[in-house]
């Protein structure tokens, strides 16, 4: 594991580390900011052509486990589940999701798991959900929280899916079933009362088709640019759906699309 300390850290820079899925903190030392990313393979390149100063060096794993828990502090997920980082109870009885962090993408932290998050909660009930990108399966296991009778989820990255199988067996459900694949690992014409990708919007227009055969009632989308919202929004709308609703936070947006021609 490489730790890159930044100078600088110029908006499309970020806006990039954002959809990469990548963790990055602050540290303000004497009225100097320096900006920390972790990164499994060497990143020298992509930094230095974006100008950017930075010193990097080699740590063990354990050490980014341990210094990420520095930085990322728990909060809610959605209105009705609360996402933590070490076990704990509180005394008004809310639903909580136990999320030990590492690689996989999903800690509660970024603006476009809220935004899923919210936008899954009105239609939980009694739903068989896909989460397809689950990463650390925060979104999958908040979805069970939520009253979901059965959710799916896979990730393209085989290496998300032990971090994923350890929040579900942490947090006690027994109803999520993750597994390693693409959206070729679909059986044709299962659907799913609700599909939810919270992936960069490249990949979500490259899979629309798919996520649209596997939907029976709803769409979750998320992870899309602000600024980008309306075209991209638009081309992923198929043909009878319509939004029902957006969500914003931070400088990304989602919105739920909802079939009317087909009951729950």
């Amino acid at each position: 594991m490489i730790e890159y300390r930044l100078n600088g850290l110029p908006e499309r820079l970020s806006e990039i580390l954002d959809e990469m899925g990548a963790f990055v903190a602050a540290e303000e030392f004497k009225g100097e900011v320096t900006y920390l990313v972790y990164a499994s393979d060497n990143m020298d390149d992509f930094f230095s052509a974006f100008g950017v100063g930075f010193t990097s060096k080699n740590v063990e794993e354990t050490g980014w486990r341990d210094k990420w828990k520095e930085f990322i502090k728990e909060g809610w997920l959605c209105r009705s589940v609360y996402f933590i980082f070490e076990p704990k109870t509180f005394s008004d009885g809310r639903k909580t999701v136990l999320i030990n962090p590492s690689m996989a993408f999903g800690t509660g932290t970024h603006g476009t798991t809220r935004i899923a998050a919210g936008l899954l909660e009105p239609v939980c009930a009694g739903a068989s959900v896909l989460d397809i990108g689950t990463g650390s399966g925060i979104l999958s296991i908040a979805a069970s929280l939520m009253g979901a009778e059965r959710v799916w989820a896979f990730d393209s990255d085989p290496a998300a899916l032990p971090n994923c199988a350890e929040n579900i067996a942490n947090n006690g459900v027994k109803n999520v079933y993750p597994w390693a694949g693409d959206t070729s690992s679909l059986k044709c014409g299962v659907k799913f009362d609700a599909v939810c990708a919270n992936i960069i919007s490249s990949v979500l227009l490259s899979i629309k088709d798919e996520i649209a055969a596997a939907a029976g009632r709803y769409i979750i989308y998320s992870g899309i640019l602000r600024s980008e919202f309306d075209g991209v929004i638009e081309r992923l709308t198929p043909p009878g759906w319509r939004v029902e609703a957006v969500l914003e936070a931070d400088e990304w947006t989602g919105a739920r699309l909802v079939n009317d021609s087909r009951d729950r």
